[in-house]
C-alpha cells in the first residue's frame, strides 16, 4: 500500500508539472526558427525558439509513458469494459468538443494573421469545416491542434488491450525470464522510431513508451533501480539538450551530431525527470491535488488563451519580446481561473473529462 500511494503522487504530481510547460513552449512557437507558420508568427528569436527546441524531444515521449503508467492502475481497478467505456467518456467527449468549440479559435486566428481573414469568427465555421489541407490549420483550414495527443491517446489506450490480453496468454513463467531483455528491446526500439511519423507525430514511440508505462515503470522495484541512477541521467541530459538546441538553432551545419543530440536528450530526458519526479515529488496536499485533478484541463485550455494573448498584444503593438513575457504572465493565471470555474461547475466538468464529483 505505501508503495502504491508513492507512486500516485508522484505520477499525478511530475504529470502536472510536465503539462505546465505548454504555456511557455506554445508561447515561445511563435518565434521558431525554422519557418514553422503556427497560428500567429511574431517573428524569429533564437533564444525563444531555443525553449521549443530543448523541450520538444522528451515532453510528449514523458506524457505517453505516464499515461501507460496510470492505465495499469485504472485497467487493475476497473477491469477492461469499464476501462475502455471510460476512455471514450473521458477522452472522446473532450475530443468532441475541442473539434467544435476550442479549434476553431486557433484556426480563426491563423486566418486573420497569416491570409487577411475578415469574416467574422463565426462565419469562419463554414471554412474551417470545409477546408482540408494539411490538418495544422495555419492556413485557416481544419486542424486536430493539440488535440492530437487526446486522438492518438484514445487509440493507444484502446490498443494496449489487446495487446496486453495477448501478453496476458503467455506463461507467467516465460514472462519473467524474458522480462529484462525485453524492457531494455522496447526502450530502445521507443527511441529509434522517434522519427518514423505518420501525421508528422512519432506514433511508434508513443505506443512502445505506454508500454513500457504500463509494464516496467509501474513496477516499484524496477522504478528503485532506475532513481539510483538520477543524478547521471540528469547529468547527461541537461547539456546534451542544451547542445541540442545551440545545434539546431545557432548553427545548423551538423545535422548528425544534432540528431545524435536530440536522441540523446529524448531518451535521458524521459529517464532523468521520471526518476527525479520519483525522489522528489512524494508529496501531497491541497495545491497539488488540484493541479493533478485540473492538468488535463489545462492541456485542453491552454492553447487558445495563449494564441489570443499573443493576438490581442500584436494588435496594441506592444512588440515581439514584450508580448512574449505579458502572453507567460496573463495566460498562467488566466488557464488555472478557467480550470477552477469549469471543476466547479457541474455541465463544463462533462465536457472537459474530468471525473463527477463523487468519484473525487
Amino acid at each position: 500500500m505505501k508503495e502504491t500511494t508513492k507512486r500516485v503522487y508522484y505520477i499525478d504530481n511530475l504529470r502536472w508539472m510536465t503539462v505546465s510547460f505548454l504555456i511557455l513552449y506554445h508561447a515561445a512557437m511563435a518565434y521558431n526558427t525554422w519557418g514553422e507558420a503556427n497560428y500567429i508568427f511574431l517573428g524569429a528569436v533564437k533564444p525563444i525558439s531555443s525553449v521549443v527546441v530543448f523541450i520538444s524531444p522528451w515532453f510528449m515521449p514523458l506524457m505517453f509513458l505516464l499515461a501507460g503508467i496510470s492505465s495499469k492502475f485504472s485497467l487493475r481497478k476497473r477491469g477492461y469494459k469499464t476501462f475502455i467505456c471510460e476512455r471514450f467518456k473521458r477522452l472522446g467527449i473532450p475530443f468532441i468538443f475541442g473539434m467544435v468549440v476550442i479549434n476553431p479559435v486557433l484556426s480563426y486566428i491563423a486566418d486573420v494573421t497569416h491570409n487577411g481573414y475578415t469574416g467574422n469568427y463565426f462565419a469562419h465555421y463554414g471554412v474551417f469545416f470545409t477546408k482540408y489541407t494539411d490538418l495544422t490549420g495555419y492556413d485557416g483550414g481544419f486542424t486536430l491542434g493539440h488535440f492530437w495527443f487526446i486522438a492518438v491517446l484514445m487509440v493507444i489506450s484502446l490498443l494496449s488491450c489487446l495487446i496486453i490480453r495477448l501478453v496476458d496468454m503467455i506463461p507467467e513463467r516465460t514472462r519473467e525470464k524474458a522480462r529484462l531483455l525485453v524492457g531494455v528491446l522496447l526502450f530502445v526500439v521507443a527511441i529509434a522510431s522517434y522519427e518514423i511519423t505518420a501525421f508528422g507525430k512519432s506514433l511508434l514511440t508513443y505506443l512502445f513508451l505506454y508500454l513500457l508505462g504500463y509494464y516496467y515503470f509501474s513496477n516499484p522495484e524496477i522504478v528503485k533501480g532506475i532513481s539510483k541512477f538520477k543524478w547521471l541521467f540528469t547529468g547527461v541530459f541537461v547539456p546534451i539538450a542544451l547542445a541540442n538546441a545551440i545545434l539546431y538553432v545557432y548553427v545548423g551545419d551538423y545535422p548528425t551530431l544534432n540528431t545524435i543530440c536530440m536522441y540523446g536528450s529524448l531518451a535521458f530526458g524521459v529517464l532523468a525527470l521520471f526518476s527525479l519526479g520519483y525522489d522528489y515529488l512524494d508529496f501531497t496536499g491541497k495545491f497539488s491535488r488540484f493541479n493533478a485533478k485540473v492538468s488535463y484541463v489545462h492541456y485542453i485550455i491552454h492553447f487558445p488563451i495563449v494564441v489570443l494573448c499573443q493576438y490581442c498584444f500584436s494588435l496594441i503593438n506592444v512588440g515581439s519580446i514584450a508580448n512574449f513575457f505579458m502572453t507567460l504572465v496573463v495566460s498562467y493565471p488566466v488557464t488555472y481561473t478557467l480550470c477552477y470555474v469549469i471543476d466547479k461547475t457541474r455541465y463544463f466538468r462533462v465536457v472537459f473529462g474530468l471525473k463527477s464529483k463523487k468519484n473525487n
